[in-house]
C-alpha cells in the first residue's frame, strides 16, 4: 500500500467516544467509535508520507518501490516514485515452466487491483460502518469487533483495540474479489499529537495457481 489511506480524529477529537476510562467500557460505544475513526481517517489525509511497496511472488521478493504519497483537493490518493529496484531471476508456475515478464506483470497488477479495492476498507465511509456495524467483544486487554457485509457482500472485518484507550492495534478484512479470496491485514501506528494510521499493510491473494503478496510501509509523516 501504499498507500494509507486508513483510517481515522487527531489525539483530542479522535479519541471522543473511544477513551473514556477502562470502568466505562464494558459497553463500548459503537457509533461514537465509528464516528472518531471517520474523522481520525480524515485528518490523516492532511498529511503527506513516505510507501514503500514490496511485491513477493510465492515468497520471493520480486519488487519494491517507494512512493511519495498525498491526497488532492478533491480527495484522491497521488503516488510520485522516488525509487525502486526490481529482482532478477526466474520466476516459475505450478506447471515449473517460467513466467515470462508480461507474466508476472499481469500478476503484479492483479494483486495491486486487489490492494486498490481491499483499501476501501480504511476509507472513512467503511471504516466507520465496520465499526459502527461490528460485534463487540473483550479479551483481556483487547475490544475485539468483527462486521460483515461492510463494502461487498460476503466480506468479514475483524478489528483489534486497545480496550484501556480504544485505540486500533490490527484489522484484517477477507473478501472474494473476481473469484479469488483476499485478505488484507493491517498494523496502526500512532503519530505525536496526531491521528493513527496504517504502517503496514499486506494484501494476500493468489493467481494463475501463485501466491501473491503486497506488503506497504508507510513512515515519514508530515504537514
Amino acid at each position: 500500500m501504499n498507500r494509507p489511506t486508513l483510517f481515522f480524529a487527531v489525539a483530542a477529537t479522535a479519541m471522543i467516544g473511544m477513551s473514556t476510562p477502562a470502568s466505562a467500557q464494558s459497553t463500548p460505544n459503537l457509533q461514537a467509535m465509528g464516528a472518531g475513526m471517520r474523522r481520525n481517517q480524515e485528518t490523516l489525509r492532511t498529511y503527506t508520507w513516505q510507501s514503500r511497496v514490496t511485491f513477493v511472488v510465492d515468497g520471493v521478493q520480486r519488487r519494491s518501490d517507494v512512493y511519495k504519497v498525498a491526497y488532492d483537493e478533491n480527495g484522491s490518493l497521488q503516488r510520485t516514485q522516488t525509487g525502486g529496484e526490481t529482482a532478477k531471476g526466474k520466476v516459475r508456475g505450478p506447471d515449473g515452466k517460467k513466467l515470462s515478464k508480461k507474466q508476472l506483470e499481469a500478476g503484479r497488477a492483479f494483486v495491486l487491483d486487489a490492494k486498490n479495492q481491499l483499501d476501501a476498507y480504511l476509507s472513512p465511509v467503511f471504516a466507520e460502518r465496520a465499526v459502527a456495524t461490528a460485534t463487540a467483544t473483550v479479551d483481556g486487554n483487547d475490544l475485539r469487533l468483527e462486521s460483515h457485509d461492510v463494502v461487498r457482500p460476503g466480506d468479514t472485518v475483524k478489528i483489534i483495540l486497545s480496550n484501556a484507550t480504544r485505540l486500533p492495534k490490527t484489522l484484517t478484512a477477507t473478501a472474494t474479489i473476481d473469484g479469488s479470496p483476499m485478505t488484507l491485514d493491517v498494523t496502526f501506528g500512532v503519530l505525536d499529537f496526531g491521528p493513527y494510521h496504517p504502517a503496514k499493510s499486506v494484501t494476500t491473494t493468489s493467481w494463475n495457481g501463485i501466491q501473491l503478496t503486497i506488503t506497504t510501509e508507510n513512515s515519514d509523516y508530515s504537514k
